[in-house]
């Protein structure tokens, strides 16, 4: 069971804060000339917002003279000393402010009681920012009082006024103020300490006594998830992340965290509550994965065994075993997806064990296709058929018709294989199923998928030679035709579907528009990794895509740039080295392309994200479907 504590997040101050900022940012975007945004430090002590205004464009100034009048100017939540209100004004830049309201009135506070003669004693580091700019509203002339040792800083004289910053310690707050009024009865005391921090700290600690472990989200500089995680790792196992890939990498990792585990999520006044929420989603689908990996993974061997007989032939064995080999060690993201779309019909058995192994050898069959027509050198980590074949028998003789007779042999042993493995899964299908009502809607469908997956692979074949010799102006709509047919639907649409039908449910229109997008989502991003990750990390070249003159979002967006024709003198080469790499990956970035591929990225995700609320299915149905998207955005392999 996953829980999220029942206050945790943003306070309101930082909300107001994070508000006024796309406020702003939606304003100025409606202009013709709109202006800079810049934000003096940072808004919030989080890394994953601050990453997320600068892809909008806003900045970030640690120097208020990094600012000029063509810019406007926010300031933080933590507030900031009157110079910088007074540097603001007399520079006759725009500014607006989103200081915590309470952090204002600290400030008000201040500054009235130091024109009054007092002595200022603020409770709290002395470099947090929200001391800092209490601080200069007294001339930076206040004594800063970390812990109870510092209390020899306070001396006799002057009338006193003890305040805090918000996130100050309650409990030390009230122990210092008790030992001064002690020593100086007359100090007047302004008690500043949030009650919303208090309440997310007392909250999360309340969620830890009922699970297994806890999960603090929030900014590695956020003083208030570090105090949070360190009262809630005394009661539980806990674990920070400010890194929601780290956060994915340690769940993939971890074999003691299951679906029977108790999680509990919580989060400091500076993560917003929708980024705790994409941790829970991304747990809820990498544990509904990692299961099913599992249970797929264990009888994967049991069922490559069946498809031998003891009386084939030696030669078909060793088609067979090559396959074999081939038709393991997959992510099994589509069976995944088939046992979550007959889940959702309100099944809780293992009916669908067999169709899921079925369509990981239809996968499997129409790789091996694609290897021969791609003449890829790996897959999945491993050697393509073709490629086993040469190996095996391409040096046994120099003779050049024999080096001919090799590469037929090769591509006709991999044709025969990928067959054997299309009608191999019909056969299990058959076999298992026939017998249901269903099996003729579910059959029809399967085979609906594999004729999409075909015309999709169609064109992904003739678009790089059509486009390569100028024989067709290649458009994002052809692009988008390959992504729809060869990717949304084997990969997303189609399992998904298969699993709902199994169940007794009848094809969702609703459903297959938003797996749509899920589809082009994952195709998009193994077009940017296709180019942007190692080889190690996505278990095959590289360089394949630029090899092959692959066509992809990247490329239909930098044939319409300058940058045209140095991508055209290295894009399509047989050899790619790594300097012709990085000069590939340079070029997509200076053109444009690289952003263009992300920025349609982030909007089909957020559309997928909003769409997936507005499905009829079961809260967990739509919690694992957003990890999943989720998991396709930050996926590095």
């Amino acid at each position: 069971m996953i829980r999220i504590a029942e206050v945790c997040g943003t306070c309101k101050g930082s909300t107001n804060a994070l508000n006024l900022v796309y406020e702003i940012y939606e304003k100025e975007m409606q202009k013709e000339n709109p202006k800079n945004i810049c934000i003096y430090k940072e808004i919030l002590h989080n890394e994953k917002v601050m990453e997320e205004l600068n892809d909008l464009g806003i900045i970030t100034i640690d120097s208020l003279e990094e600012a000029s009048s063509d810019d406007i100017v926010i300031l933080r939540a933590h507030g900031e000393g009157a110079a910088t209100y007074e540097y603001l004004k007399s520079h006759h830049i725009e500014y607006y402010d989103a200081t915590c309201p309470k952090v204002k009135k600290i400030h008000e506070e201040v500054f009235q009681k130091y024109n009054e003669g007092y002595e200022i004693i603020i409770v709290g580091k002395k470099d947090h920012p929200e001391v800092i700019g209490t601080n200069g509203w007294c001339h930076n002339e206040a004594i800063i009082i970390e812990n109870s040792s510092d209390l020899v800083k306070v001396t006799s004289g002057k009338k006193k006024y003890l305040t805090c910053q918000t996130t100050a310690s309650p409990n030390i707050f009230q122990d210092i103020a008790k030992r001064l009024q002690d020593l100086y009865p007359d100090i007047e005391i302004s008690d500043a300490t949030c009650n919303a921090v208090r309440r997310i700290k007392e909250s999360s600690l309340n969620l830890a006594k009922d699970v297994d472990m806890m999960f603090v989200i929030g900014g590695i500089n956020s003083s208030n998830t570090k105090e949070i995680y360190e009262a809630v790792s005394n009661c539980v196992p806990c674990y920070k992340f400010s890194d929601i890939t780290e956060f994915m990498t340690f769940i993939l990792d971890n074999k003691e965290i299951t679906n029977k585990t108790n999680i509990g999520f919580t989060g400091g006044a500076s993560t917003p509550i929708k980024e705790i929420y994409n941790y829970k989603y991304l747990l809820s689908f990498l544990l509904f994965y990692k299961e099913k990996y599992q249970e797929f993974n264990s009888h994967q061997q049991e069922f490559n065994d069946e498809m031998l007989s003891d009386d084939d032939n030696d030669i078909v064995k060793k088609m067979i075993t090559m396959f074999q080999d081939l038709n393991q060690d997959g992510k099994y993201i589509r069976a995944s997806l088939i046992a979550l779309g007959y889940y959702l019909t309100n099944h809780d058995d293992h009916n669908y064990l067999d169709l899921c192994y079925a369509y990981e050898i239809f996968q499997t069959a129409i790789l091996i296709h694609d290897d021969i027509i791609d003449n890829a050198r790996m897959r999945r980590g491993k050697e393509t058929i073709p490629r086993r074949i040469c190996h095996e028998y391409l040096n046994l003789a120099s003779d050049s018709d024999y080096h001919n007779d090799v590469l037929k042999l090769a591509n006709s042993i991999a044709i025969c294989a990928g067959d054997f493995g299309l009608y191999e899964a019909n056969k299990v299908l058959v076999k298992k199923y026939g017998s249901f009502k269903e099996f003729a809607q579910l059959f029809a469908y399967y085979n609906d998928i594999i004729i999409k997956t075909i015309k999709g692979e169609t064109i992904d074949a003739a678009l790089p030679f059509l486009g390569k010799y100028d024989l067709k102006e290649v458009t994002e709509k052809d692009i988008f035709d390959i992504y729809h047919l060869k990717t949304s639907w084997y990969t997303i649409i189609g399992p998904f579907m298969l699993g709902y039908i199994l169940g007794g449910s009848n094809p969702n229109k609703n459903l297959e528009n938003v797996l749509n997008k899920i589809g082009l989502s994952f195709q998009i991003k193994d077009d940017l990794l296709g180019i942007f990750s190692s080889s190690e990390d996505i278990g095959k070249s590289n360089t394949s895509d630029i090899e092959e003159f692959k066509q992809t979002i990247l490329y239909s967006y930098v044939i319409n740039t300058p940058y045209k024709e140095d991508f055209l003198k290295i894009y399509g080469n047989h050899e790619i080295s790594k300097d012709d790499l990085e000069e590939i990956r340079a070029i997509l970035k200076l053109s444009g392309a690289y952003d263009y591929a992300n920025s349609y990225l982030s909007d089909l995700y957020a559309e997928s994200l909003d769409l997936i609320d507005e499905l009829e299915i079961a809260e967990f149905g739509k919690d694992i479907l957003k990890g999943l998207l989720i998991y396709i955005n930050i996926r590095y392999k």
